[in-house]
Order: structure tokens, then sequence, then C-alpha cells
């Protein structure tokens, strides 16, 4: 078969994209758009899953592993684990949004557009294999991401929300982008085999010159800009307003789909690309990843609002995935991707809840999962499968990720890197102090009584998500963590290569 049947899953979601305006023109039936959406993704999904883990079902070469489009797209096992990731979570948010948004919702066709064009722009990143197809995935993502964030216009939180966050956008990719033109100015290419060559001629001495200076700036601001989409410090102050403003759906998307992008991106460009310049940038990513997991861990702990409280613990799992890249290796960089992808279904499941909650009425402050378990003991069972995960408590799936992230990190620095020992050290301490307000949730869910008596009817689509996440976290994940592993394993090992 024609490896271009490879790019099925994009041409999916690109005929979705073009094919909702048209439902809005010649339709009147406002459930077409999420179908039209929910189908799109369904089957990008499912070729995702067909094509690249079951290749003979559709006659694909098993014996090759790597795909290469005209120099700029790669597709391999890297790439599609995440492909996989990013449309699971947008196929999520594309069945919340149903029943987030009210019957007479204006702008549903722009809604279910936006989220399509966001999702390409994640699939993209993931298989951008230079640093202009790289940046133009996560402009598409992100231009579409600010949209949805300001969705709702009539609404000021979600008005100020969007521009705080096209602004810092904006100002993030020109920093990425400035970043880039360094490496183009005196590597004179921009794919990443091309500068990764031009790079390791330099340490070899086949390439004469001192450019270690400029490599490192560039590597600063590829860092900065790129520290935005995946919210460090000290690139994190918009995160908490941008969280807490938009709609909820649109959050989800957010925490899991788009910070799991920027990962992708900062894997690519610093673990295979600039690799062999380390030297230069890892102690600045091991303070970056300290400063994160405390500040964020500690900033949480004093929040009211349960949206700011999650998007403070977001920060903070952006610095304990962070603490890998330094030890580049294949050990620590494949515990590194496996708490990527289960850190998007943690936060992906809390937030689905924190969604619903708001949705009937209930608010989103603490005081509003006053005997959530009361209620619905399905969404406060889910909750608290998601935020012990994410503190790390066996035998979630959580556990079992922030293990191997450490485990990997530590050995590379019991070889001899010992201040990275220091950030394993840490990031213990950390998940031990989230832990605090983690339970203050869970206290509010099953130690309260409700403030009001009324009967309250949860969506039954939230509460079938929200139990598919309970069985990934809670049984799927920790009873197969080989299988998981060693798809991490596999994608590390396309990364590295």
């Amino acid at each position: 078969m024609d490896s271009s049947v490879l790019f099925l899953p994009e041409l999916l979601l690109i005929a979705s994209i073009m094919a909702i305006p048209g439902l809005y023109i010649f339709t009147e039936n406002r459930n077409s758009y999420s179908i039209c959406s929910n189908l799109s993704l369904s089957g990008a999904l499912i070729f995702l899953v067909v094509s690249w883990y079951y290749p003979d079902t559709i006659s694909m070469n098993r014996d090759v592993s790597v795909y290469i489009f005209y120099d700029h797209f790669k597709v391999d096992d890297f790439s599609q684990l995440f492909k996989i990731v990013f449309v699971l979570t947008a196929l999520i948010v594309s069945l919340v949004s149903t029943s987030y948004f009210e019957e007479n919702e204006p702008h549903q066709p722009e809604y279910f557009t936006l989220l399509l064009s966001s999702t390409l722009g994640m699939m993209v990143t993931a298989s951008a294999n230079d640093f202009l197809t790289i940046f133009i995935g996560i402009e598409l993502s992100a231009f579409s991401s600010y949209a949805m964030v300001a969705f709702r216009k009539k609404d000021d939180q979600s008005t100020e929300a969007g521009a705080k966050y096209l602004l810092i956008g904006a100002f993030s990719s020109a920093l990425s982008l400035y970043g880039i033109s360094l490496l183009y100015a005196i590597t004179g290419s921009l794919t990443f085999d091309g500068v990764e060559a031009f790079i390791d001629g330099l340490n070899s001495g086949v390439i004469e010159g001192d450019f270690t200076e400029v490599i490192f700036i560039a590597s600063l601001f590829i860092m900065a800009g790129l520290g935005f989409k995946i919210a460090v410090v000290p690139f994190h102050a918009w995160a908490p307003d941008v969280y807490q403003g938009a709609p909820t759906p649109v959050t989800a998307l957010l925490a899991a789909g788009s910070k799991a992008m920027g990962f992708v991106a900062v894997f690519r460009v610093f673990v295979f690309v600039l690799e062999a310049a380390s030297e230069e940038w890892k102690l600045v990513l091991g303070i970056i990843a300290l400063a994160s997991m405390t500040t964020g861990n500690l900033a949480a702990i004093s929040q009211n609002d349960v949206g700011r409280m999650l998007a403070y613990s977001s920060i903070a799992q952006a610095g304990y995935i962070m603490i890998a890249i330094p030890a580049l290796s294949s050990e620590a960089m494949s515990g590194a991707i496996a708490h990527t992808l289960v850190h998007a279904f943690m936060k992906g499941g809390a937030f689905v809840v924190v969604g619903c909650v708001g949705a009937v009425g209930l608010g989103y402050n603490l005081d509003s999962y006053k005997g959530l378990a009361q209620r619905s003991q399905l969404l406060a069972l889910s909750m608290t499968v998601c935020l012990l995960s994410l503190v790390g408590i066996p035998p979630f799936a959580g556990f079992i990720s922030k293990f191997f992230l450490f485990y990997g990190t530590l050995k590379v620095g019991l070889a001899g890197e010992n201040w990275l020992i220091i950030l394993v050290l840490v990031g213990v301490l950390n998940s031990a102090l989230s832990l605090y307000y983690y339970l203050k949730i869970m206290r509010y869910m099953y130690l309260y009584d409700p403030e009001s008596s009324e009967d309250i009817v949860f969506p039954n689509t939230v509460r079938y998500i929200s139990f598919g996440i309970l069985l990934l976290l809670a049984v799927i994940f920790p009873l197969y963590w080989e299988s998981l592993f060693e798809l991490c394993r596999e994608a590390s090992a396309a990364l590295i290569a």
C-alpha cells in the first residue's frame, strides 16, 4: 500500500473542517456539527491504531519503522503515539462539549471547526521534521485555541482570558521564531537533520568556527517560546487566568492536548536536534524544572478556585517532566513520554469533572464540591482517582509513570551527573507537598454534606467518559503497564535515533 495513506487521519480532519461550515448552510440540525466532529475524530483514531500497531491489517510494511515525506514530515513511533493521544483527547472534548453547551448555543459550527483545526495543528507538530513545519503546527493549534478560549463573548472572564492568551502566545511565538532564525543563520538549514549535522560537525572539528554562544542564545529563545506553551516557570503566569476563564472543555484541551503538544516540540528540538549542544542548555532546563515544580505546588495550596488550583498543578507536573530532558538517556525519556501521556488523561479527566460540576450550576470553587460523593459517586470516584494519580499514589497510573520518570533520571544522576539527583529529590518532596491540596478537594467531596438538597442530574455522556478515564487510570494502565512502557520505549528510541 502507498505510504501516503498514513496522512489519512489528517485528511479526515481537513475534510470535516471544510464540511462543518457547509452543514451550517444547508442544514438546521445543530447536532450535525458535533456528529461530524465525533465521526472524523473516531475515524482518525481507529486508523491511527490500526495502521501503526496492526500494520498487517491494511498491508503496511512492518519492516519500515520511519516514513519521511518531502523532508518535512516524519511518521514514526513517537509521532503516532502522540497523535493517538491528541485525537483521543479531542474526541473526549468534543463529546463533553455537547453536554456543556446549551442546545441553542450560538457559534457551534465555529467551535467544532476550531477544535478540529487545533487538533490538526497538534498532529502536524508531532510529525514535523523541520523548524518551519513545527512552527506552523504549533501556530495552527494555538490560533484555534485563542478563539476557543474567548468563545463565550459575553463572559468577561472568557474574553479576558482569550486576550491574555493571544498576547502572550504571540510574544512566545516571536521568541521561538527568533531562536529558529539564529540557528538558520549559522547552519543554513531549517531541517532537524541539517541542524544536528552542523552541530555534530562543530563538535568533531569538521566545521570550523566558534558558534557556541549563538547556539546557546538560540536555545534560550526557543526554550522561552516553547516554555509558554507548556507553562513552565518563569513563563507560566498566563495559565491560571486562562484555565479559569476559558470554557471548561477548552481548558481540558489546553491542559491535556496543548501541553502534550508543547512537550512533543521540546522533545524533538532539545533531545534530538540540540542534543549535541546539551552542555549549553542542560543546567538552564534543570533550573526551570526545579522552579516549576516548587512554584506550581506552593501556589496551588492557597487557591480556592479548583480550575486555578489544577492550573498551578499543571505547572508543577510540567516541572516533573522537564527533569528527564537534561538526563538525555533513553530510560529517562521513556519515563518522560509515559508521564506526558498519563498526565493528559489525569488532568483531562479532572477537568471533565470540573466542567460537569460547573455546567450543572454548582460552581467552580471548593465549596461546589461539598458532598459531591452523595450527588454522584461515579464523578467523585473518578475525580479522586485523577487526583491520586497526579500525586503519584500507587497503584494508579500516575505512580507508575512518575516512578519510571524519576528512576530513569536518578540512574543518570548516580552515573555521574550528580546534580540530577537533587532534581529527583525535589520532585519527590514536591509530590508529597501536592498531596495537601489534592486531599483538600477529596475532603470536600466525601466529608461534607451538599449545601443544597436539590436533585441534580449529571449528563450521561460525562458520566461515561469519567468511568472510562477511571478504568484507564485505575485498572488498564496499572495492569498493562509493561505494554504501555514498551510503547514509550519505542517512541523514545525513535526520538533519540
